[in-house]
């Protein structure tokens, strides 16, 4: 992997029991990219990001991140590897029993359990502050909004600051306007820390908002790879299409995969 990669999947076959979901999927994230992966319901959005951070193992292929062959069959990679990346997982996936701020330290607490107190607080404070969550740290989960539990998630999944973040429909659920303000907070992250990130989502408002290049599966396997600008002048016509449709129009296309990330 070069330096200028951060993320690469090479012929990836993954599925569930019998049934093969993906099947030679190739991906290359470049450095300090956002990259979002997208397509119908029942295209193998989830199923990608599950097999790359290994809530699923792959039937077939390679995935190499930060210059760094995982092998999930194997097991789970060093603690050095893990601590590098963040997930922000579609709901938040908050523990509800924990406050705010003791839902962000999580991470801190597995990965640098040596620190003391009062470091780990100022480092959580930092990460609230920097997704604007000033004043929630002693709050519980069921106090926030949704984009506020959201933002949560977000904090958790930066705080050990993450060279690679991969991001579960981060704004599903969300009315336009806290959409936007994720999408902005994702963009400002990313120029601000440097993060790459890989975003799973079908909202075409926040594809066109925060997307450096796209990468859009169908029946398995990849059909496009670009930027949105290529895929509306020369890209296939199914993902024009796509690309064409009403924000916000549900995708009733139905989706084979029954369950989402946090649910695992």
């Amino acid at each position: 992997m070069s330096d200028d990669t951060k993320l690469r999947v090479t012929g990836l076959r993954a599925g569930y029991g019998g049934r093969v979901v993906l099947e030679d999927v190739n991906l290359s994230v470049a450095a300090g990219e956002i990259r979002v992966v997208l397509g119908a319901s029942g295209c193998g959005k989830s199923t990608l990001l599950k097999n790359i951070i290994g809530l699923e193992r792959p039937l077939a292929g390679s995935i190499s991140m930060l210059d760094t062959e995982v092998d999930w069959s194997a097991g789970n990679p060093p603690l050095a590897l893990l601590q590098r990346m963040g997930v922000l997982f579609q709901g938040g996936a908050l523990l509800s029993a924990l406050t705010v701020g003791e839902n962000v330290a999580l991470p801190l607490r597995l990965h640098q359990p040596g620190l003391p107190a009062d470091v780990v607080e100022a480092l959580v404070r930092m990460k609230l502050t920097q997704v604007k969550l000033d004043g929630s740290y002693d709050k519980l989960p069921n106090e926030l909004s949704g984009g506020m539990r959201k933002r949560a998630g977000l904090a958790r999944a930066i705080v050990t600051d993450p060279e690679l973040l991969f991001c579960d429909e981060p704004s599903a659920g969300l009315d336009p306007v806290t959409s936007r303000e994720l999408d902005d907070l994702l963009l400002g992250l990313r120029d601000s820390l440097g993060i790459t990130m890989v975003v799973v989502t079908h909202e075409l408002d926040s594809i066109r908002a925060i997307a450096d290049r796209l990468t859009f599966l169908s029946q398995g396997k990849v059909l496009y790879d670009g930027t949105w600008d290529e895929a509306q002048k020369s890209g296939p016509e199914e993902v024009k299409a796509f690309l064409a449709r009403k924000s916000g129009t549900a995708d009733l296309s139905g989706d084979p995969v029954p369950f989402h990330l946090e649910e695992i």
